[in-house]
């Protein structure tokens, strides 16, 4: 392969190009924002950077492979190493759920981990960036062979109007969850891929605290945090240590619970939740405002069920799906869409033809993902309204497995490999793993009463 383009500089972007530095004589990544700054920043194409990202353990697999030594040298910049079963804390409405041995975790910022990687990937062979917007793909005989273009200065202000042609023998939209494909796609004479959207309408408020060497808070240097109804009102609050010697704290609700911007309600919230919360608002110093963001929907778009599709294009990352983020799903599906898309090229594939096989990967990791969040999503009050039979047993099927993790280890495990994503959702429903669930004892809400 001569020439990819990777339409895209995020997390799933730089993924995508660092696996085609394998495949392609030239990788060209597309991308308005400024991509390469001196030190860890938010970009505007990353709106949500600001809050609370986790890297999950089957993601950390993958880019330990891509990039070794790469975690190494953020933990010397400072990004914070946990092993869960000292530093940790997992709470299910206010009840700690046993400890699992053999559990770690890298912490730090969306931006620090994002220089980081972009640095590594832009420092491959093969490799460049420019800045542009894509304004569409240009096709012959039933296949992509590039793209139209506008270029970007360094204020972010565009150029033409995408007169500019790329040449490509692969297009990699890596766009997110806004991408313009199905546009595209139409305006080439092909369909746009069908789309499932699930509106859980979450929101989350994020806040960074000073940190103590050495700080722990309620004995614990990272807490996670989940409400299901039976403590009144469904989300989930996290709490880790970050670079630069903070603390980055989030909380979330849903629809009408979703948190403001006020401090003092981000305050009432981490009162009204785990030890870790409330000490941590008691005893350290804000540094800065809290952060919002809102999150409508959960969407999917499945590429695999169009009969007609252009060679020569891919899609991955939030482009192809978007889960709702308190899961943490995002940046790990990113990277298993970015293994099965390194899998699909070592098969010698024919570029003239489109790329069923990959599309077929990348479903089967957007349907478990889909799962464990979107499915569940679905059980929502304000999502489902009056639940079925059906739904009503799903919810008391979940609510008996987190009973277990409070007290047993192995479905703990099971669960955390669920939540990792190195096992898909249908590990819990093991009858070993369901019988154990069930024997464990039935448990009430032990969160402080109101806010």
């Amino acid at each position: 392969m001569r020439t990819a383009l990777v339409l895209g500089g995020g997390m799933a972007g730089l993924l995508a190009a660092r696996v085609l530095n394998d495949h392609a004589d030239d990788v060209i990544v597309l991308e308005p924002d400024d991509i390469e700054p001196d030190r860890p920043r938010q970009r505007r194409g990353v709106p949500q950077s600001a809050h609370a990202h986790i890297l999950l353990g089957r993601g950390r697999q993958i880019l330990d492979d891509l990039f070794p030594g790469l975690f190494d040298e953020m933990i010397g910049d400072g990004a914070e190493l946990l092993d869960f079963e000292r530093d940790g804390g997992w709470y299910a409405d206010g009840l700690r759920r046993v400890a699992v041995p053999g559990d770690d975790m890298l912490s730090m910022t969306r931006p620090f981990l994002e220089w980081h990687l972009c640095r590594a990937v832009l420092a491959l062979p093969r490799v460049r960036s420019l800045r542009a917007r894509v304004a569409g793909l240009t096709f012959t005989a039933g296949r992509v062979d590039g793209v139209r273009i506008a270029r970007v200065d360094d204020s972010g202000a565009g150029g033409p109007d995408g007169s500019e042609r790329l040449a490509a023998d692969l297009v990699v939209d890596a766009t997110g969850r806004s991408s313009r494909l199905g546009d595209w796609l139409r305006e080439g004479g092909f369909e746009a891929p069908p789309r499932r959207r699930v509106g859980s309408d979450i929101g989350y408020a994020t806040c960074l605290f000073r940190r103590e060497p050495g700080q722990r808070l309620a004995g614990v240097r990272a807490a996670h945090s989940t409400r299901t109804l039976r403590s009144g009102k469904p989300g989930a609050s996290s709490l880790s240590p970050v670079e630069d010697g903070r603390w980055i704290a989030l909380t979330t609700g849903f629809a009408d619970d979703r948190p403001g911007r006020c401090y003092d309600e981000f305050v009432a919230r981490c009162l009204a939740d785990v030890p870790p919360m409330r000490e941590l608002v008691r005893d350290c110093e804000p540094l800065g405002d809290v952060a919002v963001y809102r999150f409508p929907a959960s969407v999917r778009r499945d590429f695999h069920l169009l009969e007609r599709f252009p060679a020569g294009l891919v899609a991955l990352g939030d482009a192809v799906a978007s889960f709702n983020p308190v899961y943490g799903q995002g940046m790990t599906a990113a990277a298993l869409h970015a293994e099965a898309l390194d899998q699909w090229l070592r098969s010698a594939p024919d570029l003239r033809r489109p790329a069923g096989p990959y599309f077929r990967k990348v479903t089967a990791v957007v349907d478990n993902a889909w799962k464990t969040s979107a499915e569940q999503d679905l059980l929502l009050p304000h999502v489902a309204g009056k639940l079925t039979v059906s739904q009503k047993a799903q919810l008391y099927v979940r609510d008996r497995l987190i009973d277990g993790c409070i007290t047993d280890m192995e479905v703990h495990r099971m669960f955390l490999d669920v939540v990792n994503m190195r096992t898909g959702p249908q590990a819990l429903r093991r009858p070993s793993i369901l019988l154990r669930a069930l024997r464990a004892p039935r448990r009430r809400s032990a969160l402080p009463s109101g806010r």
